[in-house]
């Protein structure tokens, strides 16, 4: 169909893509100012009663669900043509499938997203619903403010497990879908989805979808050094046996959860040769940095390379890169310092572990404050405010797409390091400026920080 200006009161701003039922569009909500995604009955289906029910049954299932980890439906109304048509949450981020699609996935990101979207099945399951189409297209991605927002989605083929034994048709994606889904009036049950989950679980790992069933090449044949346990969920939830499956999402989910958590990490069954090893080219690198990692192992010992999480901020334009353990509550509207206020810094984006206490230099609150001065600034005075008492190290930073100066106070009245960061992009007049305080004194993590913060 060609684009239409307006559904009701939502303006249509382009198309976001359409498969054999409907369309779907990214619109804008003008009253509350908020993107919206509207979901369109194709035109083919208009007078197809049964296309219309189903339509309509996957509303009010997400809207009866009301979970964080479903699509929202916001409203639902009908076309002066007779299709109706469901306005629900637009994920900016597209879908996993692109995830998938752009190379492999860091195993810990992927163990995430598999545990977020069995979450998500476990809501529709307590509902009492089957999902029947669960693959990386319809697990949906927005951003918020804490992080990566899971959304599974498109519950066209959903059904009540109350009516399973009633499915006269084959419903579902081949690849994706249980052996018994294929066979018209087969008697589904949950396990089903858990069949299903164990084909996207196969794909966040390995990169590539099962193959028919039966699935006999353990995905740790494709990425060596996954955990056994790992390798024995997944092939448990891919048997064409269902008994031999897990009994549930919630059951796989929690075992994912569990494999991920364990305290050694997965990489630990890779032999040694596989973990350490790297190509000739980076060899003279590493010689060469030496000397840094000199200076900073000692600061480094006892603190393992930390996972990261991104945060983002559209209303300050920022997105940025802080440790998963430090991301526990956040303010988008944080004051500045007052000797930063002085230099021209507004209000910012603060993740922290406490932001009640982010100001006081008596508390422990660990996490990064950062905010944007769109025109030039000169923020070299905020190291005479001496927030930590004593002359900071002062040092220059270099990242590629920042440059700039950063104060260290490396023990902060026994609280750990703060930072202090005026870093600029080449040949760009806007500053960035960041309050990066730490448990103890790391600057490679500051670095890193710093490189994984980007502008809107």
């Amino acid at each position: 169909m060609s684009q239409p200006e307006a559904f009701g009161r939502y303006r249509v701003i382009r198309r976001l893509g359409s498969g054999s039922f409907a369309t779907v569009w990214l619109a804008q909500d003008d009253l509350l100012n908020y993107p919206v995604a509207i979901k369109v009955l194709a035109e083919n289906w208009a007078h197809q009663m049964d296309i219309q029910h189903r339509f309509l049954e996957e509303a009010r299932i997400l809207r009866q669900t009301d979970s964080t980890w479903l699509v929202a439906v916001h409203d639902v109304d009908v076309l002066p043509d007779g299709r109706p048509y469901m306005v629900m949450t637009y994920a900016d981020q597209g879908s996993v499938a692109d995830l998938v699609h752009r190379g492999q996935l860091p195993l810990d990101e992927a163990l995430r997203l598999l545990t977020e979207i069995g979450q998500g099945i476990t809501v529709l399951h307590n509902h009492g619903t089957i999902h029947r189409d669960i693959k990386p297209s319809n697990v949906l991605l927005q951003s918020s403010p804490v992080g990566q927002r899971v959304l599974v989605a498109d519950l066209g083929f959903a059904k009540s497990i109350d009516e399973a034994s009633g499915f006269t048709a084959a419903a579902g994606t081949p690849g994706y879908m249980s052996p018994e889904q294929s066979i018209p009036g087969g008697d589904l049950d949950v396990r089903s989805d858990v069949y299903s989950l164990g084909a996207v679980a196969y794909e966040l790992i390995t990169g590539r979808p099962p193959s028919r069933p039966p699935v006999k090449v353990a995905p740790g044949q494709i990425r060596p050094g996954l955990p056994p346990e790992l390798d024995a969920l997944i092939l448990s939830a891919l048997s064409v046996d269902r008994e031999s499956r897990p009994a549930d999402a919630k059951t796989f989910t929690d075992r994912v959860r569990t494999i991920r958590m364990a305290p050694d990490p997965p990489q630990a069954s890779m032999p040694w040769w596989r973990r350490y090893r790297m190509p000739w080219r980076r060899m003279t690198a590493l010689l060469a940095s030496l000397a840094l990692l000199a200076v900073t192992t000692t600061a480094s010992l006892g603190h393992p390379d930390l996972s990261m999480t991104s945060v983002e901020s559209t209303s300050r334009g920022l997105d940025v890169s802080v440790p998963s353990a430090w991301v526990r509550q956040f303010h988008i509207d944080h004051v500045a310092r007052p000797v930063a206020a002085e230099a021209g810094v507004g209000p910012g984006l603060l993740v922290a572990t406490d932001t009640e206490e982010w100001g006081s230099t008596e508390a422990r609150s660990y996490g990064v404050y950062a905010a944007v001065v769109r025109d030039a600034a000169d923020l070299s005075g905020i190291s005479d405010a001496e927030p930590c008492g004593g002359t900071p190290l002062e040092r220059t930073v270099d990242t590629g797409g920042w440059e700039g100066t950063v104060w260290d106070w490396p023990e902060c009245h026994g609280n750990g390091s703060l930072s202090s960061v005026a870093v600029h992009g080449p040949d760009d007049p806007t500053t960035l400026y960041m309050e990066i305080r730490q448990p103890s004194y790391r600057p490679d993590l500051v670095n890193q920080i710093i490189a994984g913060t980007h502008l809107e």
